[in-house]
């Protein structure tokens, strides 16, 4: 069955196998084929990222201390434990 890609489609195919992730087209579609289509697991996956974003950007933009540590001197002891 031929089967036609687009020139972006077909130059991430050949990455993908140059990377050795994956050793042929046929394995990168069935992968795909494989793969879940969990609309809510997606939609918590996104609301998961946002909320590390929001939580970055309060912790880097806010000069709130408490007890006199910035959230980001807590975000990097805890990165250290």
């Amino acid at each position: 069955m031929p089967i036609e890609l687009s020139p972006e489609t077909e130059r991430l195919v050949l990455e993908e196998i140059a990377s050795g992730r994956f050793h042929s087209v046929d394995e990168i579609i069935q992968q795909g084929l494989r793969a879940p289509d969990d609309s809510a697991e997606s939609e918590a996956w996104r609301k998961h990222r946002l909320a590390i974003e929001r939580t970055r950007a309060f912790a880097t933009d806010s000069p709130i201390r408490l007890s006199g540590v910035t959230f980001q001197e807590l975000i990097d002891e805890g990165r250290r434990l």
